[in-house]
């Protein structure tokens, strides 16, 4: 620490108060969908390694207050995607018991959607829409969240969530999850059965 200096403080004075920004965006389904978009170049991807138990992932996403990370291997290449619904889900269960395994001996890998059955959003169609179009898309496809991915550099330059656009509108948004496997069917139609 010593080659930091310490800087001067002072006393509030009382007529100082909290700045506001000089004009607050309200938020509608006309906004541009860019706005709602979280631009991994801008903000750092938060990412797990896809050996982690569920119990720890959800833990750590709970302690960063996210609902949703990229899943990575060990030479970072992305797998999938996790979400808190993932790791709360009924077939994190069916997962370890049909393995023969407590439910925290399994590792994100076995819940999360993998890298093959994600959709994405092209950062071109992205740029062209509105907040709208982004909830028609995530309604229609049943997921909350959507990668977005930049076609020229064949990189994952974002992702867009329904959380986030609800935060912003300042209204519920819900996304009616799809089931993509029988045993998704299944889970939903034994959720409720539990005696």
């Amino acid at each position: 620490m010593n080659n930091y200096n310490e800087l001067k403080t002072i006393l509030l004075d009382a007529s100082d108060h909290i700045a506001r920004p000089d004009e607050l965006h309200e938020y509608t389904l006309d906004t541009s969908a860019i706005e709602v978009m979280t631009d991994f170049e801008k903000v750092q991807p938060l990412m797990m390694e896809q050996d982690v138990s569920i119990d720890e992932a959800r833990q750590m996403m709970r302690k960063v207050h996210v609902r949703s990370v990229l899943v990575i291997d060990k030479d970072e290449n992305f797998r999938g995607l996790l979400t808190i619904a993932d790791l709360e889900s009924r077939s994190a269960l069916s997962i370890a018991t049909s393995a023969g395994l407590k439910r925290h001996d399994i590792s994100i890998k076995e819940v999360m959607t993998p890298r093959e059955r994600l959709h994405a959003m092209p950062l071109s169609e992205i740029k062209h829409a509105c907040i709208g179009d982004l909830l028609r898309t995530l309604q229609h496809t049943g997921t909350p969240h959507m990668l977005v991915v930049d076609a020229v550099k064949h990189e994952i330059r974002g992702v867009i969530s329904s959380s986030d656009i609800a935060r912003r509108l300042k209204v519920p948004v819900d996304i009616s999850r799809k089931a993509a496997h029988f045993r998704e069917v299944v889970n939903v139609m034994f959720a409720g059965q539990d005696t």
